[in-house]
């Protein structure tokens, strides 16, 4: 029996590769034409696209000129959607983990967002998304938070680096006009910026960031919603991360922050919400009913102390949830297995039932649950015919990948970022041989190394970097 797609007939000039595994995890869904597992399988890649999946046997034998990647052991599933990050945050990576979340912001990313330059937003951005890629992530749904200044855009060199390093990017901008000296029209400008850079690009697709409800003026928040629907884009926000946050909006509007969302009518464009950690039955209800997506942060809501997301009430109630790293300096790891793993772990361990979340549940999520909380699911997400051809090979020569017992249990609990030996982004290899093919990453590091100091120094950051000489033992605060 093979689960191959009718072939066309027509001869193809395309150049195809077979990309080969004993456990081929397409994340289809049930009833799809295509299985969700396919044993001693194959996926045939031609040009940027899926063209079959099938067995290894019917595949080769119909496609015996084809390039051939992947081996008989290895574990080959759809590249990772990572829901949400902040590639802002790419060189101050550990640093102020004493903090909760608010305290954080005010010691950290308030002092660096005034600072922040194009040369940072480029070197921050390219060493993160080397280890995205190594840990098999395709595409990243990212929130570059900084404050707008009046020279240059800082956020087109996220949009240069992701295209040099080969990962797929959907790219927003967040700030706030609340008690700032800059005004909405400063934030649109560097919107102009990214957005046209996006349009630019081969990989990157632009949406609207809101940092916060409580950062936006009413006049902002109605104006992010008119610019993302005048430019048909979707909306990048953080909702109901801390209690903090739940209770300041409360008190101002009368609202939490997803029904605030929902009253302003943001709700009414694609809007893809990380965190969601302190919503009630009303506000999961709003989500659910409003197609929200939700980006579900695992070890940064650990780091933070912000709380355990309810993710298997959202999931109960038809809310599609992907899973994010966030950003670097809060989880403070660009390792998406970590992530994964830690997705299926909080749950059990809030509900204390081991079938809380299972491994597969935890896949999906990482995969074509990830791609429509992002409404990508008809181009990235699975392994069908038609979609983008983002694929991760997971190499099972490894000793952590020796002897595979259940598929989707040695993705999310066993296997770890040096597994993952192959990444293919828009069909064409981003990592091969366990490392990224397009950029040198001893020149990447090399070349970060400067900006953060100047980075850290211009932010007053004195007193909690080493690179300035700064204590180690973790208790300064303020």
């Amino acid at each position: 029996m093979t689960h191959e797609t009718t072939p066309d007939p027509r001869p193809s000039r395309t150049p195809s590769t077979l990309v080969r595994g004993r456990w081929v995890l397409t994340a289809a869904p049930d009833g799809a034409a295509t299985p969700a597992v396919v044993r001693d399988g194959a996926v045939l890649l031609q040009g940027d696209r899926v063209a079959e999946v099938g067995t290894w046997a019917d595949l080769s034998a119909r496609h015996p000129g084809a390039a051939v990647r992947g081996g008989p052991h290895d574990v080959v599933t759809p590249g990772f959607v990572n829901t949400h990050g902040h590639f802002s945050e790419g060189l101050v990576t550990g640093i102020a983990s004493q903090y909760t979340l608010w305290e954080w912001l005010h010691a950290l990313i308030d002092k660096v967002n005034p600072v922040m330059h194009d040369a940072a937003a480029h070197a921050g951005t390219t060493l993160q998304a080397i280890q995205l890629l190594r840990s098999g992530v395709t595409t990243a749904n990212d929130m570059f938070c900084s404050d707008p200044g009046t020279g240059a855009p800082v956020t087109p060199g996220v949009v240069r680096a992701l295209d040099e390093v080969g990962l797929r990017g959907v790219v927003s901008f967040g700030s706030g006009d609340a008690d700032r000296d800059f005004g909405f029209d400063a934030i649109a400008r560097e919107w102009d910026a990214l957005r046209g850079a996006a349009e630019g690009s081969r990989l990157s697709t632009f949406r609207v960031g809101i940092s916060v409800v409580g950062r936006q003026t009413p006049e902002a928040l109605e104006r992010s919603v008119a610019y993302a629907a005048e430019h048909g884009a979707g909306v990048h926000i953080h909702l109901q991360e801390v209690r903090e946050e739940v209770t300041a909006t409360f008190q101002r509007t009368g609202r939490t922050p997803v029904a605030h969302c929902a009253h302003e009518g943001l709700f009414s464009v694609p809007t893809i919400a990380a965190h969601c950690v302190w919503v009630d039955r009303d506000d999961r209800a709003l989500l659910a009913e409003h197609r929200v997506g939700v980006a579900h942060n695992p070890v940064a809501n650990m780091i933070l102390a912000s709380g355990i997301a309810p993710v298997a009430e959202l999931r109960a109630l038809g809310v599609d949830v992907g899973i994010g790293v966030d950003g670097p300096a809060s989880n403070d790891a660009q390792d998406y297995l970590q992530a994964m793993k830690a997705a299926a772990l909080l749950a059990r361990t809030r509900e204390l039932r081991a079938t809380a979340m299972s491994a597969r549940e935890a896949f999906e999520m990482a995969t074509i649950g990830g791609a429509r909380a992002l409404r990508m699911d008809e181009a990235v997400g699975s392994l069908e015919p038609g979609k983008k051809a983002d694929v991760v090979v997971l190499d099972g020569d490894s000793p952590a990948l020796a002897n595979v017992h259940d598929p989707y249990q040695a993705v999310v609990f066993v296997a770890g970022s040096r597994e993952v030996k192959e990444v293919w982004v828009d069909g064409e290899p981003s990592v091969a041989d366990g490392d990224v093919v397009r950029v040198d990453p001893a020149e990447a590091v090399r070349a970060a190394r400067p900006v953060a100091e100047r980075l850290v120094a211009e932010a007053g950051l004195g007193r909690l970097s080493a690179l300035t000489g700064g204590p180690l033992d973790g208790t300064e605060r303020f």
